[in-house]
């Protein structure tokens, strides 16, 4: 029943993305206004262009090129003709290219954007600043700094998502519940403290999303806090591949888009990996659980990543120690950038970031037929043993193939 009613929300959902995408696509052109979120400099037989990533008012966000030289207008509100031409469906459905002329320029700037210049003002290097702009306000950040991030393996932790959101909502979670507990024990003892304080996380949780330009990888990641928060209220068990399988079906059916998503199938992979290792790691210290987890997700992402980006670096092995002190880093740089202090470990992070070079780092792609039986080992360890020692000699012989490749 669960799966009719969810391949009902599923093309309801489907047909008004269409519908979205008829209205884009009926004639050859389409105005509109737009806030410009990255921009960057290429260069084509010898020719520079500009490339600029922007979000509509309508919510589609696109690439587009400018051919005629124009300043950074990052950050910026612009008036923009759009050329949809042969746009099709699927492309409508991710994020797609589309030629465009930009007709003018507004002076107004978004929240977000005047946060931003705020952060900026902080820092002094630029990737410092677009560092922080992804982490807290989900902006794009450039190709040189995005390679850098993939050479030490953390981009997970660059890029707003369920991480961030189960961070955020501890935080924010923790420290409302420390306010409320003595006025509930002295004046309502009969309330619920996780639907109360969990209800008003929810509504701030959902705020910043608004706040942030609602991206998808953050959207997904709320929505299944807003299911996880709903079903321990009912008393379902969260820590289940089960869950994980409605909390897929269900994403999928109200966002149709997420089909496309490379970001939101490696979500789901590391859920499912987090899972297999909590069940794995049932009864023990939670310390040893937590660093062994870290380790198991980060080997088993490997065939899943590579899948699609090649790039292996030995310095990618610090991916798992840092992704422990991104948890104490993340709420720290908040409460830092709160009081003007934001900049306390830029010169660290930049040598952090400097370490890896090109020369140390090798190019291996997942081949199709091994990431299916990959695939098709990690479902089978649920119910074999046999197959999970199948499956964690498989993730073994990669690592270490990918090892001896940069070696």
């Amino acid at each position: 029943m669960f799966l009719l009613l969810s391949f009902a929300v599923f093309l309801v959902s489907l047909g008004f993305r269409y519908y979205g995408y008829k209205e884009l696509t009926s004639s050859k052109k389409f105005f509109t206004d737009a806030e410009v979120l990255m921009q960057y400099t290429k260069s084509r037989e010898g020719r520079e262009y500009e490339v600029l990533k922007i979000e509509t008012d309508g919510g589609l966000t696109l690439y587009t090129t400018s051919k005629e030289p124009i300043k950074n207008l990052s950050g910026r509100r612009v008036s923009v003709l759009l050329f949809p031409g042969r746009l099709s469906f699927s492309d409508y459905l991710s994020t797609p290219f589309i030629p465009s002329v930009i007709t003018g320029v507004h002076h107004e700037r978004s929240k977000r954007m005047e946060l931003f210049e705020k952060i900026e003002e902080v820092h002094t290097h630029p990737w410092m600043r677009e560092l922080y702009g992804a982490l807290f306000l989900a902006l794009p950040v450039s190709k040189e700094l995005r390679e850098r991030v993939n050479l030490l393996g953390i981009s997970h932790l660059l890029a707003l998502s369920g991480f961030h959101m189960g961070l955020l909502w501890f935080m924010i979670y923790g420290g409302l519940g420390l306010l409320y507990k003595p006025f509930q024990q002295r004046f309502f003892p009969w309330r619920h403290r996780l639907l109360d304080v969990g209800a008003v996380t929810i509504l701030l949780l959902g705020a910043y999303l608004v706040f942030t330009g609602v991206p998808p990888s953050l959207l997904r990641a709320f929505a299944m806090v807003v299911v996880g928060w709903s079903a321990l209220l009912v008393g379902v068990e969260l820590l289940s591949f089960s869950f994980l399988a409605f909390c897929v079906v269900l994403l999928l059916a109200l966002f149709p888009e997420l089909l496309f998503s490379v970001g939101f199938w490696f979500s789901v992979s590391g859920v499912f990996f987090i899972y297999q290792a909590l069940h794995l790691g049932e009864g023990w210290n939670r310390w040893v659980v937590l660093v062994l987890m870290n380790i198991w997700v980060y080997l088993a992402m490997l065939p899943v990543v590579h899948s699609i980006f090649g790039t292996f670096s030995l310095y990618q092995l610090l991916s798992v120690p840092l992704t422990l002190l991104f948890s104490l880093f993340y709420p720290l740089s908040m409460a830092l950038h709160a009081v003007g202090l934001g900049d306390f470990a830029d010169e660290w992070i930049l040598e952090l970031l400097k370490l890896p070079t090109e020369g140390g780092s090798v190019e291996a792609v997942t081949p199709v037929w091994a990431l299916a039986l990959f695939g098709a080992l990690s479902v089978a360890a649920l119910f074999s043993r046999i197959a999970l020692y199948l499956q964690a000699g498989f993730v073994l012989l990669f690592f270490l193939f990918l090892v001896e490749q940069v070696a």
